[in-house]
């Protein structure tokens, strides 16, 4: 299956299954439902924001040479997550998850510039990418209301241990920094409401046509090697990395809010706060205007990677494919770029 037609599956998965009518949920399974996706997603998220900058070749080269040394393209992909806790919170949230396939791809796009470096033996990488006003739109139209929210940067730069030769491969040694958020979420049309007990009588919290969705933020670091060395129009190349992400996942209800069928006060919301603390339960941020959670979790990635590269004069066609150990994950991307 091509990277293009799992992006597709999985907006075309969520866009259905978002699309559902009133429901009704104790806070306290939203709240658990939220903390146990943010749980595994600690590492599905690192391991996303490492695609893009994964060149064939290990090392590029100097940049104040004859020709210089420097490169620019695009590349996209995706990694993938296990389903099970996103289905978790998103049934939470009156979604209805039976459409959902055991892994969920999470799709990636950036355009990269690579420059060589000058004296030492290095270089240096840029990556960027975001979903433009305009091309969301048309996906909000094109998916039947989804609303999608994508930003990626990231830098890197890599030391060679071998330059490279007509007999021995090039081998770097490289540190980045990566920042990758996204989200996802669509307006529904009826009721959601959520309860909970005061340990007297049980009290709701409603919002009607709520915009709700899914969102995730991660920062980065990340250390990684790689060995690459050119066989004819070919070059293959391996490596490993281990990011450290530091992350945060939750959801978001966007509406008019009531308490017991009326407009929410300050009183209410302390009452409310105060009540699930006592009974063990991580409060989620309520206001007149919506409902949001927010779980942190840190971790370590590690994965390893590899692929190929068609090289075609000034032109690299890049296939890579990814493998994260930390939670049985997979990814892949292709790339073309120009390259001197």
């Amino acid at each position: 299956m091509t990277i293009s037609v799992k992006k597709s599956l999985g907006i075309a998965i969520l866009a259905a299954a978002l699309a559902m009518p009133s429901f009704s949920q104790s806070i306290e399974d939203l709240q658990n439902g939220a903390e146990s996706m943010s749980k595994a997603l600690s590492a599905a998220l690192p391991f996303n924001s490492t695609l893009g900058l994964n060149w064939s070749d290990a090392y590029i080269g100097q940049l104040l040479a004859v020709p210089p040394h420097f490169g620019v393209g695009v590349s996209a992909g995706a990694t993938t997550v296990k389903a099970e806790e996103m289905k978790t919170l998103l049934g939470s949230l009156g979604v209805d998850t039976g459409i959902f396939p055991a892994v969920i791809p999470i799709p990636a796009a950036v355009a990269e510039a690579r420059i060589g470096g000058f004296l030492l033996p290095f270089d240096i990488g840029v990556k960027g990418g975001y979903i433009p006003p305009e091309l969301g739109t048309t996906i909000k139209e094109a998916t039947g209301g989804l609303n999608l929210d994508y930003l990626a940067a990231g830098a890197d730069i890599r030391f060679a241990l071998l330059k490279g030769n007509i007999l021995l491969p090039r081998l770097t040694v490289g540190a980045g920094v990566n920042y990758m958020k996204g989200g996802l979420g669509t307006t529904i049309s009826g009721a959601q409401s959520f309860t909970f007990n005061d340990g007297n009588n049980y009290h709701t919290i409603a919002s009607t046509d709520p915009e709700l969705g899914l969102s995730w933020e991660t920062t980065t670091i990340d250390l990684k090697a790689q060995v690459s060395k050119g066989i004819l129009i070919f070059t293959p190349y391996a490596g490993f990395g281990a990011s450290y992400g530091m992350s945060k996942a939750g959801y978001y209800v966007k509406s008019y809010i009531t308490y017991d069928g009326n407009t929410i006060t300050n009183d209410q919301l302390q009452l409310i706060k105060d009540t699930l603390s006592a009974n063990g339960i991580t409060p989620p941020d309520i206001s007149a205007t919506g409902i949001s959670s927010y779980f942190a979790n840190n971790g370590w990635a590690f994965r390893a990677f590899g692929g190929l590269s068609l090289n075609i004069l000034v032109l690299r066609l890049d296939l890579t494919g990814l493998y994260n150990f930390s939670d049985g994950s997979y990814g892949g991307s292709l790339g073309v770029r120009f390259q001197l």
